[in-house]
Parts: C-alpha cells; structure tokens; sequence
C-alpha cells in the first residue's frame, strides 16, 4: 500500500489546540485535503523536512508516587532535557540533566549527562526517550530515514510514530520495544505507543503540554531554574 504524504506548507503557524496545548503547526494536509486517520502509514521525509530546527516543549508525566516535571529544547543540531522529579508531598526528588548533538556524519554524541560507555556517549546507536528526535535527525543526516511512520493522536495532538527498530538499525533490540512519537508541527518526541498494547505509554506527557518553536537558552546551557 502507498503510504500517504502528510507534509506542512512552508511556514510555521502556532494555534492553539481543544485541549489547551500551545502547538508549533504546519498547515497540516494530505492530497484529500484531510489529516490522515490514525494508524495511517505517512511517507516520514517530508514530516521531517517540514519541521523547524526548534522547539521546547514543557509538561508532566505522573506515576503514583511521584510526578516528572520534564522541559525539554532543541536548537539546530543540540538537543537538551531536564526531568525534575517531585514526590505526592510536593518534596524534591532529584533532578536529571541530558544533553546531545547531531554531528555532521550522523552520530549521535553526548555532550551532558550521558551515563553509558565511553563508546555509546561518542556515537551512541540507542537513544531512546524525550531526546530520540535526535536520532532521527541523525538518521536525516545520512539519508536514512525510514519510509514511513504511522499517523496518530495524542491528547488532542497530531504525532508520527517510528517503528522503534527503524529508528536504532544499529542497536540491539529493546527488551521492550516503544515507539516515539513526534509531534507533525515540531518533530519533538510527546508520546511512546506500544503496538502490544495498542496504547500510548512509558515516555509519554499528560495533558496540557505546552510546545512552542523556540529553543530555551537556559535549558541548553544547563542553566534552566
């Protein structure tokens, strides 16, 4: 089957969405003039190419102890997260901190934060999480992007999502394979779907999200309050 062709016009438009989340949008349209339905495959080059090399999406993901506050930024090739994690007490439970860079041959290089070997943190093949739009950015890069992906809603928001193995052909497989979710409008990674469970899960925001297409300084430079 042909996949459909889902990309932006030129131009980035921010409209806010039912759900209240502030969205960096394209003028967002397949040939009949209508966003593919969900589950549909999309052809990915053209989503990809229609993204703007910026964004900073804030939001939350709560587990029932504790709620993730997570701000995550791109700017041109550098991709930066903070994950601060508050308890049901509203106590402070630590903070992460990560940062990465697309280099010019298509590797993924850690610049902060990386916590795997001295090998993976030069050119790491497995970058999964709110930071893996740097890996398809990378995948970009060298004229290997996957065909396609699959068209789908997250909270009121439009995504594609990758195929998890598509996505890392260089890595072992994942003991639990999700794939990442990116926004049509920003290509920031919002949501994981598990095909096993036909769900949205793991790594995935709660409503109200907030997502713009300007990078957050602070945030690169490690600075962010």
């Amino acid at each position: 089957m042909t996949p459909t062709r889902w990309a932006g016009a030129a131009g980035t438009a921010i409209a806010a969405a039912a759900v209240g989340v502030l969205v960096a949008s394209h003028a967002l349209a397949a040939p009949s003039g209508a966003a593919p339905a969900d589950g549909t495959a999309v052809a990915l080059a053209p989503v990809v190419a229609g993204w703007p090399d910026a964004y900073t999406v804030t939001g939350a993901k709560s587990e029932p102890l504790y709620t993730e506050h997570i701000a995550v930024t791109r700017d041109g090739d550098r991709f930066a997260l903070r994950i601060d994690a508050v308890s049901q007490g509203d106590a402070a439970l630590g903070t992460q901190r990560a940062a990465v860079a697309v280099t010019p041959d298509g590797r993924v290089a850690w610049t902060s934060g990386c916590v795997k070997d001295a090998a993976a943190c030069a050119s790491d093949p497995a970058l999964r999480g709110f930071l893996a739009t740097a890996a398809l950015e990378a995948l970009a890069a060298r004229d290997a992007l996957p065909a396609t992906g699959v068209a789908r809603t997250v909270h009121g928001a439009r995504v594609v999502c990758v195929d998890d193995a598509a996505l890392h052909p260089d890595a072992s497989a994942a003991a639990v394979a999700l794939d990442p979710c990116f926004s049509i409008g920003t290509g920031a990674v919002l949501a994981h779907f598990s095909a096993a469970s036909d769900a949205f899960v793991g790594a995935t925001l709660a409503p109200g999200f907030r997502e713009s297409p300007e990078p957050d300084p602070l945030l690169l430079a490690g600075a962010a309050p």
